[in-house]
This record gives C-alpha cells, sequence and structure tokens, in this order.
C-alpha cells in the first residue's frame, strides 16, 4: 500500500500542469500591450483597424496546431526587429510533429514571445510600464489567434515593412523539406520536377495553389482519421506576401499531424535559410512544386499509378 501512494505521488508531481485558454488569451494580451508600448516609445501610429480586420478570422475552427504556427510567424518578425536595431537574430522555436498538440504549448510560446520582448526593451534600454496580466473567461483558439493577428500586424508597423518574399521563399522551403522527410521515410523515390517559372506571377497566384495544398491535406488527414480543418476563409482578394506567410504556416502545421500517423513523431521541420532576391513568381514555382509532390504522396497511399 506504502508503495502504491509514493507512485500515486510520483505521478502527480510529474504530470505537467494544464493551462486553460483563459489563460492562454491573457498572456497574448500582455504580449500585446508590450508590443504597444514599444509603438508608442518608437512613435509609430497603431495598426488601422480596418488592416486587422483583413486579416482576422471569424468561421474557421482554427486548431491549436495552426494557432501554434502564428506564434512562429510572431518570432520571425521579432528576429526582424532585432536586425534592425543591430542585434543578432536568433531562431525562432520548432516543434516535434504532434498528432494533437495540446493548447498548452500556446502558452509556453507566449513565454517565449515574452522574454524575446523583454530582451529588446532591455537591450534598447525601454522604459515598461507595469503591465498586469488581466482575468478573462470564455475564450477559444479562435480569439487566441485574432490577437496573434493583431500582434504579428502591429509588428510590421513596428518594423516598417512586411514580410517579403525572401522570407516568404524560406518558409515554402520548408514545406519542401518537411515532405522530403516523408518521402525517405516512405521510401519514395520523387520523379517530380517543378514547372517553369511564370514570370509576373502574384501572390494571389500562389494563394491558389496554397488553398489547393490545404483541401490535399485536409483529404489526406480524412484517410488517417485526422480531424481537417476547412481553410477556405483564408482565400482572399486582396493578397498581400504575409497572407502567403500565413497560409505556410497552415500548411506547415497541417503537415505535423500526418507526420506523426505515419511514425514521425521525433521529426521536426527543418529551420528556415536565408534566402536573396526572391520574387513572387520564385515562390509561386516552389509552392506549385510542393503540390506536385503531395499528389505524388496522396496517389501511392491511395495506390494509384
Amino acid at each position: 500500500m506504502k508503495k502504491i501512494l509514493i507512485l500515486f505521488i510520483f505521478v502527480i508531481t510529474m504530470s505537467a500542469k494544464d493551462i486553460a485558454s483563459n489563460e492562454v488569451y491573457a498572456s497574448s494580451i500582455l504580449i500585446q500591450n508590450h508590443v504597444d508600448n514599444l509603438l508608442t516609445f518608437y512613435n509609430i501610429k497603431p495598426v488601422d483597424k480596418s488592416l486587422l480586420e483583413h486579416y482576422k478570422i471569424v468561421f474557421t475552427k482554427i486548431k491549436p496546431r495552426n494557432t501554434w504556427q502564428k506564434t512562429y510567424e510572431i518570432l520571425v518578425k521579432i528576429n526582424m526587429l532585432r536586425a534592425s536595431h543591430n542585434l543578432p537574430k536568433i531562431e525562432p522555436v520548432a516543434i516535434e510533429a504532434i498528432a494533437n498538440l495540446n493548447p498548452d504549448m500556446l502558452y509556453e510560446m507566449n513565454q517565449r514571445i515574452l522574454t524575446e520582448i523583454k530582451i529588446f526593451e532591455i537591450r534598447k534600454d525601454i522604459e515598461v510600464p507595469n503591465f498586469k496580466e488581466e482575468k478573462f473567461v470564455n475564450k477559444l483558439v479562435m480569439d487566441n489567434y485574432n490577437v496573434y493577428v493583431a500582434i504579428s500586424a502591429s509588428l510590421d508597423a513596428l518594423n516598417k515593412q512586411e514580410l517579403t518574399p525572401n522570407y516568404v521563399y524560406a518558409q515554402t522551403m520548408r514545406i519542401y523539406d518537411d515532405i522530403t522527410i516523408i518521402f525517405d521515410y516512405l521510401d519514395i523515390t520523387d520523379e517530380t520536377v517543378p514547372d517553369s517559372l511564370i514570370k509576373d506571377a502574384t501572390p494571389t497566384d500562389t494563394l491558389h495553389l496554397c488553398m489547393k495544398i490545404l483541401a490535399l491535406l485536409g483529404s489526406m488527414q480524412k484517410d488517417l482519421a485526422i480531424e481537417a480543418t476547412d481553410f477556405l476563409e483564408f482565400d482572399k482578394k486582396d493578397v498581400r506576401p504575409s497572407d502567403i506567410f500565413t497560409l505556410t504556416g497552415l500548411i506547415i502545421s497541417e503537415l505535423q499531424p500526418i507526420k506523426a500517423k505515419l511514425g514521425l513523431s521525433d521529426s521536426i521541420t527543418p529551420a528556415a535559410l536565408a534566402y536573396t532576391n526572391k520574387k513572387p513568381e520564385n515562390v509561386g514555382q516552389l509552392m506549385g512544386w510542393n503540390l506536385k509532390r503531395l499528389i505524388l504522396l496522396n496517389n501511392l497511399k491511395k495506390g494509384v499509378k
């Protein structure tokens, strides 16, 4: 009996604390407070509400894995902020493939983001008000995602630029690398080749490719008994490079449960490399190749020759 009691106490001690969605939301608002303070310090106007409406999600039943990827986007933009102030860039955190990402992981990422912002504040000798974490109720994953949308847009204002095609290309290459990991694991020979570069291709063209990829990944997820998401709300008419960056994040996040189900739980999406002189047509060409490779993977998994 004594041994059982000791084991029970050990299990309780070793178990991780659950973080409620309201706590995650509160920590996200704290990040927004710090970013707003940076805007004030550098005398930059707050983001126009119409721009936030452009990015805001209203209907999509967004999942924690998608929201987690939005925090990665925020860390990329914090790196841009560091670089513009002559501070060395730090590689954003990546995560192993998980079938069902726990919302608690969002709280962990928030703490990392807060730490990076506080480091910047200290290095630049910025006075910070004593922000206190507020209390919230009935907050959902979508609510938290939309806070990240506002934070990301505020960082664009702070950086005085949106994400360039170079950054978008780097994330598109991470998708390519993830697919390569799956091909190697399943011993699939990739005989696809990229289509010819289409000059004057636009972010809108790439968006259409991204939407096709997300639909295909959703179909593959259903075959693997993974709950899929309808991302139709992300299909926009007024397309910015930041929209494509967000879609690359969604694609990466949707690849993770597939990797986990296939047995690649220890796999981590490779880090982004730095690229120069990339244009929207380069992004479109690579995204089109990613689509062709995923079609091959899907056909082979279904036994289609």
